[in-house]
Order: structure tokens, then C-alpha cells, then sequence
């Protein structure tokens, strides 16, 4: 318990001294009889009765000020022990909670830091990637006419096939077959029987002469409007060759692409973390706060 002195100045004046130095402004001594009496001859009783003296002397003619001290005392207010052990945790926890809640804050920079870092890594290889795609994109649209033409020279082929069966590829072919056919006729002995089937035959080969002129035209025709086949197949390994390589680089970018991508979900998920923890550390140090503000008007009520 501590104790305050208070200081007050006030003027007193002292009784029979100072009213006897008033006396001494009078116009006119007050003058009493030979005999000791306080009767007064009747012209000095006028006299007294005219002059104007003053009807309050401290008043008119003040002494000199003389100045006292006097002391209050004041009690300040007791503390309770208990209340300010409580006040004191309570501060010292807002205190950790303000330190924690630093540190979460500092790591979260952190982490937001190596975040855009990452980012920007990911952004050159992204438009990378992007152009690899669009160069593969390029190199199927160029194969894909060649591979159009392949199958039409593959349809024809196959319908030329299917209409030539039985009959020959070319004219000197058939020319060739009707000519071995005859010279077995002219210089072989043959029944009758086998001359019959050898003239039948060349009779049936005579007979396909149209289709295999018209095959021969049809698969010229093909040949000159999409090119060889064989040149074409080049063509197409070539811009193969090419689109593999693209792939591969392409591929390599896609796995460096996907190890900042699982770096950034890593780093958003601690994020997240962190994050969680500091709505909670915030609402632990609301409440804190509040058990303060509560403290303190206990020890209020106290000194009231």
C-alpha cells in the first residue's frame, strides 16, 4: 500500500498584532479620559461618529500573507495479488501469441516467395511446351495429305486387284500368255481333247484384253496424279523422323512442367497450412484479449 502527500498553502493572520498595526492608518487617535474611562467628552463622541472608519479592518488595511502547509493523505488503491498474477499471464500470453503469430506471418512470405520463384520457372517452359504443340499440331497437317494419298493409291491397288483377278497385270503379259499358248498348239502333240482346252483358254484371255488395258490406263492415272508410292512413303518417314524429335524435347519439357507443378501444389498446401494456423492463433489471442479487457475491469471495480 503506498501513500501520497498532499500539499495546500493557505494565508492565516494572527490575532491581537495584526489588528494593532491596522489601528495605525486612523485619520484621528482615539483619545480616552484622564480618569481611565470609556466615556468620551460630547465633541470627540461627534467627532468618533464622523469619521469614517472602516467597518471591516482585516479587510481594508490586510496583513501580510503568511502561508501554512497542510497535508492530505492518500491511499492508493490495494492490488490483489491474485488478480494482478492473473493480468500479468494474460498479458504475457497475448505477448506469445503476438510472437507466434509473427512467426507464421514470416513463414507464409516465405513460402509466397518460393511460390512466385517456381512460377517463374513455369512460365517459360509453359510457352515452350505451347510451341512444341503447335509445331506437332504443323507436322500432322502435313502428313496428313500424304497419308490421304497412301490410302487412295492402296484403294485403287486393291480394286485393281480384285477386277484384274484371273486376268493379267499388262497387255505384253497377256500378249506373252496367248503366245506360249499357240506354240504349244503348233509344236506339242496334244489329243484333241487337250487342243480344245488349250483353244478355250486363249479364247478366255483374248477376252480380258479390255479390263487389262483399262487397268493398266487406271493405275497410270493414280501414279501421275498422287506421285509414286514409294516417294511419298519417304516423305512421310522424313517428316516423322522429324515429329519424334519433337516429341522427345517435348516431352522433356512436360517433365520438367511437372515437377515445378507438384513443387507449386506442395507449397500452396503448406500455404494453406499456415494459414489455418493463423485464423486459430488469431481467434486464441481475440479471446485472450477479451480475458484481459475482463481482468482489468475486476481490478477497477476493485478500487471503486
Amino acid at each position: 500500500m503506498g501513500v501520497e502527500i498532499l500539499t495546500a498553502d493557505v494565508p492565516v493572520i494572527n490575532g491581537s498584532e495584526d489588528i494593532g498595526k491596522l489601528s495605525q492608518g486612523l485619520e484621528e487617535p482615539i483619545t480616552f479620559g484622564s480618569h481611565g474611562t470609556d466615556l468620551l467628552v460630547k465633541g470627540e463622541e461627534e467627532a468618533v461618529k464622523d469619521a469614517n472608519l472602516p467597518k471591516d479592518v482585516v479587510d481594508e488595511w490586510p496583513a501580510p500573507k503568511q502561508i501554512h502547509s497542510f497535508y492530505f493523505v492518500k491511499f492508493r488503491s490495494f492490488d490483489d495479488p491474485k488478480l494482478k498474477k492473473n493480468i500479468d499471464q494474460a498479458d504475457k500470453e497475448i505477448q506469445k501469441k503476438n510472437q507466434a503469430r509473427f512467426q507464421i506471418t514470416e513463414a507464409i512470405k516465405v513460402k509466397r516467395s518460393e511460390r512466385a520463384q517456381v512460377i517463374s520457372q513455369l512460365k517459360p517452359l509453359t510457352q515452350e511446351d505451347k510451341q512444341y504443340r503447335m509445331v506437332v499440331d504443323e507436322k500432322r497437317k502435313e502428313m496428313e495429305p500424304l497419308h490421304q494419298a497412301l490410302g487412295k493409291l492402296r484403294t485403287a491397288s486393291n480394286a485393281s486387284r480384285d477386277r484384274g483377278a484371273g486376268i493379267c497385270s499388262s497387255e505384253q503379259e497377256l500378249d506373252d500368255a496367248i503366245k506360249s499358248l499357240n506354240y504349244q498348239i503348233q509344236h506339242e502333240s496334244n489329243t484333241l481333247v487337250e487342243e480344245k482346252l488349250i483353244l478355250r483358254e486363249i479364247k478366255q484371255l483374248e477376252g480380258t484384253r479390255g479390263r487389262v488395258i483399262a487397268n493398266a490406263v487406271m493405275k497410270a492415272k493414280i501414279q501421275d496424279s498422287l506421285g509414286q508410292k514409294e516417294a511419298i512413303q519417304d516423305q512421310v518417314k522424313l517428316i516423322g523422323v522429324d515429329l519424334d524429335g519433337v516429341r522427345r524435347e517435348k516431352e522433356a519439357v512436360r517433365t520438367k512442367i511437372k515437377v515445378l507443378e507438384d513443387e507449386l501444389r506442395a507449397i500452396d498446401n503448406d500455404i494453406s497450412v499456415l494459414q489455418e494456423e493463423l485464423t486459430v492463433l488469431n481467434q486464441k489471442k481475440d479471446k485472450s484479449y477479451e480475458g484481459l479487457i475482463e481482468l482489468k475491469k475486476q481490478r477497477d471495480e476493485v478500487v471503486r
